[in-house]
């Protein structure tokens, strides 16, 4: 009775993972990408591109706001590894021995309150995508050890002594210059030449104004159901305001 109960809870478990990534797969398919303009027709069919190669390294490039995470998303959940997991971090949200530990992992006993061994999310990734958002804020010491991942696919935990060997894609993204920070010797020029493999630049809402009254109509039927509103769109007199706004940083 318990190996019966056990084997329906396994099921229903499995089930349930196969439902959520179905949905997933709809919430980030490509034509879910708000934007008919020129820029972002070419976008999507980049993103395309780029979900069905077997490259793995991708660089987002944009201003904050632009959707780096969604076009990260996009790429993973519709590409080869969607049935496996995608995990994000963004490198300026924790100091440097964190952010190591968030990503390799570490030994029992590496630093203080190190009580037990933890995988990192490079070996939690396994077969599907790590996303490091706002890579140009990582620090020397861990891009170091970042181009060894994509160089090598290998890294040690921290405190740890053997190699560990995953299948990743890395996604990186930043807001910043980064051929500017190579210049400044505050990036390092063998990672970012590691990155740009496959480059994509996200254009600002500035650089696309025929999709503003999509974009507007999307967060007016979003913020509808949230907030049980009956907005029905907007006047025309709004969208032309919209349109000429300046949509600066």
């Amino acid at each position: 009775v318990l190996l019966v109960e056990k084997a329906l809870e396994t099921s229903q478990l499995r089930r349930e993972v196969r439902a959520l990534r179905t949905t997933q797969g709809r919430e980030y398919a490509f034509d879910a990408i708000i934007g008919e303009s020129p820029a972002m027709q070419q976008i999507k069919a980049m993103l395309a591109r780029v979900a069905a190669s077997r490259a793995s390294t991708v660089l987002l490039t944009g201003e904050t706001g632009t959707g780096k995470d969604l076009a990260a998303k996009a790429i993973h959940y519709n590409s080869e590894r969607a049935a496996r997991s995608f995990v994000n971090i963004t490198c300026s949200a924790l100091p440097e021995q964190l952010l190591e530990s968030e990503l390799f992992g570490h030994e029992r006993g590496a630093f203080t309150d190190a009580r037990q061994q933890k995988r990192g999310l490079f070996e939690t990734a396994d077969g599907g995508t790590v996303f490091l958002d706002e890579i140009g804020e990582m620090t020397p010491a861990l891009q170091a050890k970042l181009l060894r991942v994509l160089e090598e696919k290998t890294f040690k935990r921290v405190g740890g002594l053997s190699d560990l060997r995953v299948d990743v894609r890395v996604i990186a993204a930043t807001h910043r210059n980064l051929e500017e920070a190579v210049r400044e010797g505050r990036f390092r020029e063998d990672l970012f030449y590691r990155l740009q493999v496959m480059p994509i630049h996200l254009p600002a809402v500035r650089e696309r104004r025929g999709d503003i009254p999509l974009l507007a109509l999307f967060f007016i039927d979003r913020y509808n159901r949230e907030f049980r509103k009956r907005v029905r769109g907007l006047s025309p007199a709004v969208t032309e305001l919209l349109k000429k706004y300046q949509w600066s940083r």
